[in-house]
Parts: C-alpha cells; structure tokens; sequence
C-alpha cells in the first residue's frame, strides 16, 4: 500500500493556472484564497459547494433575485470526514473541491451572474472552483479513462431521506424502467456514460434504483435514499432536488465526457447529530468505494495510486473459483496443495484472515457486496479474482 502522504504543504494558487502539476494528498488555495483543493489519485471526485462559513466584511452579501443565501450545514465537514475516511483505509486520495465563503457571498452551484452578483474578488473564486474540478477531471481521465463526480448538499425538506440527483425531474424518475432505458432519458442522466458502458451490463434504471444502485446501497447501511429499491421515486407532490449547476456542467450527460454525476442532498436528522454525522460519513465512504469498484473497470482499483487489490487473471494455472456470484461458500478447483487465500473487501481491508485452502470456504457471515478473493502460493500471488457475495 501506498505510504500516505502529507497534508501540511498549503500552496496559494494564482488565477487560472493551469501549468501547475498538483500533488495527490496536497491541499492547494486559489488566489482569493477561498477556494480550497485537495489534489487527488482517485477516480473520485468530492465537491463542497454551499457548506462554507467565511464571511468577510470586504465581500458584500449577494442580493440577487431568487438568490439562496443559507449555507447546507455541516456539508463542509462530512465532504472533509469522507475524505479522511478514504485516505485512512486506502492510502490513496479522492480529489476534493471546497467552498469556503458563506452562501451570502458566493453560491458555487450556479452560474456566475447568481453565484457572484457581480463582485469581481468572488468571480475569481468562481472561476476556480470549476477550474480545480475540470482539472481534477482531465487528471482522472488521463489515469483511469472513466470516474465519478459527487457534489455533496443539505435539504431541509420534511421527509428524512436523501435526495440522490441524476438530473432527471421526479416525474421522469416515476416513469417505467423501459421508458427510463430509452436514448432520450439516457442522455439526459448525470450518469450517461456510466449506462452506456459497466462491468455488470446494468440498464439505466438499474443504476438509478435496482439493487446495486448508490441510493440501494446507502439504504441497506441504514441511510434512505430517493430514488433506490426500496424508494424508487418521489411521490406526488413530495418535493426533490434532481441536481443543480454543479452536477449538469460535470457530469456525463449529453455527451459531456466520461466523469459521471451525482447530487447528493442529504437531510438535516443525519447532519445535525454527531453521532448520526459519524454513520454518514462512514458508510458514504464504504458506499463511494462499493459503488465505483462495483460498476466502473477492474483497474479503478490499482491503476494509479497502488492499492494492494490488483485484480488479475492469469492463465498459466488451473485454478478456478466458483460459484461466482456466491451466497454462502465458494470453492477452488484445481491444484490446491499448499495454497493460501485471503478474502478483502472493496476498500482493501482483509475480512477473512489468511488460511491453508480446504474444501470449501464459508463466506455466510459477509455482507453482500463486492469482494477480491487473493491466491497465494509460496508467498506468491497466484490469481486475484473478483468475488460477488449475495
């Protein structure tokens, strides 16, 4: 595993640099010294948009019509815990976009005439904040060819649930699954690119609400999610947020690259309570890995940044594993004589310790997910298979 690097190093940034070669790990300011980024290596995205608390008497609050000025509370410090989280238990580093000014003084989720009202120090900020993303971007694309952007909000709606958005209204989402598959709805979803090409073969509607979506996934760790399996639109009149600014520049739809999108809206009862922030944080970080080793290409995993899971397949022994997806126990067929294995799950961490390989491995106490099954033989690894738990 990669040894993890420092986070001290604060570099000022000035204005639409663009020959600046960012270190993974380093945190980087814009000249206004607003805008915060955390240099990453994963195909991972975090953006902070409206989570920021700096209120300075040099700016003046916006006044703009139909302008928002309430800051999504404790949104700053959940995108920095997942951070956290995933540089800890993977030695590797998300690329993370932070807003620090108040909401009062710049909305980096919409365009520049509502997100700065005019006043040329937060323009500066603004063009930033979507140059660090778009830079953050072409790194990712450059490394993996394929990833995944998250813009992390706060509702304040009745309902206790997060709002997943996709840039589909709730009534396109309340339409049947093979309305949803067709090209029209395709091209308009956040996660275009991500329909047209992952490991699974999942349609549309799958990756919005079937079993393996991300809202299905947050649900089954104890967070309710809009649209999931078990929540797979909004009702009637029950209001949702489908995705703003952020999220339509971003993402994948219509054609606009391969860095997919998602709007997160979480509710106030899971960010006002420590304890409940705590939960979030961890399962949005099991969810995030879960979710992008689950349905992007097998080398997310150790393209860039050297975490121990390479997935391989080598054809030179006659080892094979099966059943696969598995429910309770797989076997190894083959020669197995003086054969270790390892179980890990989709962070890297070993959830079966190792042992000599005997009949059948009992795999029933495991989660369902996604996991990597490690072959070894004197001390050599043999094969690194993809494992499903059902």
């Amino acid at each position: 595993m990669k040894k993890i690097l420092s986070l001290s190093t604060i570099i000022l940034l000035p204005f639409l640099l663009f020959s600046q070669t960012y270190v993974p790990g380093q945190i980087y300011y814009d000249s206004t010294g607003y805008v915060q980024y955390r240099a990453g290596n994963l195909p991972i995205i975090l953006s902070s948009p409206h989570g920021g608390d700096l209120q300075p008497s040099s700016i003046p609050d916006r006044n703009c019509s139909g302008c928002v000025y309430l800051k999504d509370s404790w949104t700053k410090e959940i995108t920095e815990g997942v951070y956290n989280k995933i540089v800890s238990e993977t030695g590797c580093y998300p690329h993370v976009i932070i807003n620090l000014l108040h909401r009062k003084k710049f909305d980096a989720n919409r365009d520049i005439i509502d997100a700065a009202d005019g006043n040329p120090t937060v323009e500066i900020a603004w063009q930033t904040y979507h140059n660090f993303i778009d830079s953050a971007k072409n790194q990712i694309v450059e490394d993996y060819g394929r990833g995944l952007f998250l813009d992390i909000h706060g509702h304040a709606h009745t309902i206790q649930r997060i709002e997943l958005g996709y840039l589909l209204s709730k009534n396109e989402l309340q339409l049947q699954d093979t309305t949803l598959n067709t090209n029209i709805y395709i091209e308009e979803s956040s996660i275009r690119a991500l329909v047209e090409e992952n490991i699974q073969n999942f349609s549309h509607s799958e990756l919005l609400r079937g079993n393996y979506s991300f809202g299905t996934i947050m649900d089954d760790k104890g967070f309710p999610c809009v649209p999931s399996s078990s929540d797979p639109f909004p009702q009637g009149s029950e209001p949702y947020f489908s995705g703003g600014y952020n999220t339509q520049r971003h993402s994948s739809r219509n054609n606009n690259g391969e860095i997919d999108g998602i709007q997160i809206e979480m509710n106030q009862s899971i960010r006002f309570d420590s304890i409940m922030r705590e939960m979030l944080v961890d399962s949005l970080n099991l969810s995030i890995n879960e979710y992008v080793d689950f349905h992007y290409n097998n080398q997310f995993i150790n393209n860039y940044c050297g975490l121990i899971l390479e997935v391989t397949e080598n054809n030179d022994i006659n080892l094979k594993l099966y059943p696969n997806p598995a429910t309770d126990y797989f076997y190894l067929s083959g020669e197995t004589n003086n054969t270790e294995l390892s179980i890990f799950n989709s962070i890297g961490q070993k959830v079966i310790s190792e042992q000599w390989y005997k009949d059948e491995v009992n795999i029933e106490l495991l989660p369902a997910g996604l996991y990597f099954v490690r072959i070894m033989k004197n001390n050599i690894t043999l094969d690194m298979v993809k494992l499903i738990k059902e």
